[in-house]
């Protein structure tokens, strides 16, 4: 939601489409909705909530973020791979919804769930790698967790959709 809550705030600015406008095939590649204001938020907001878990965490405030009993990862480093993977999935997403002809902003389910997750979860593999069981786990909790969230924002006018 950190691009939805910062373009209510920056209205227009740095709104640059993450395609550049460019089309395949006649077809925008992402779509009007997919901006490098999106990307800086949603990153930005990543980096920042993973430092603020691995401080709430290590008491008193750590330089690594524990994710596992024998793994430290670096928060920012942590954040930057799940911002930039989940922006990625959500574009992954984008740009085959406009192959498929679905609009932007149409509900697609349940990839719409999804997309974020496993561009997450892919990105940051290359610093953790948890068990088969934590993915499992993450891909059934975060899919609700998503929709409560999406709900939460078409209440407060900062989505057209509710998931």
């Amino acid at each position: 939601m950190a691009p939805l809550v910062v373009a209510m705030f920056m209205r227009g600015t740095f709104a640059f489409p993450l395609d550049c406008n460019q089309t395949l095939n006649g077809t925008r590649i992402f779509g009007p909705n997919k901006t490098w204001r999106g990307v800086f938020a949603g990153v930005t907001s990543a980096m920042g909530v993973a430092s603020l878990q691995s401080i709430l965490y290590a008491f008193p405030p750590a330089r690594t973020l524990r994710i596992g009993p024998d793994d430290q990862v670096d928060p920012l480093w942590w954040g930057l791979l799940m911002g930039l993977g989940a922006l990625s999935g959500d574009a992954v997403k984008s740009f085959v919804k406009r192959r498929r002809g679905i609009a932007p902003g149409q509900s697609w389910k349940p990839f719409d769930q999804i997309d974020f997750l496993i561009g997450a979860l892919a990105f940051s593999s290359i610093a953790f790698r948890p068990p088969w069981t934590v993915y499992a786990g993450i891909l059934v909790v975060m899919p609700v967790v998503k929709v409560l969230v999406g709900s939460a924002g078409y209440a407060l006018g900062l989505r057209p959709t509710k998931w």
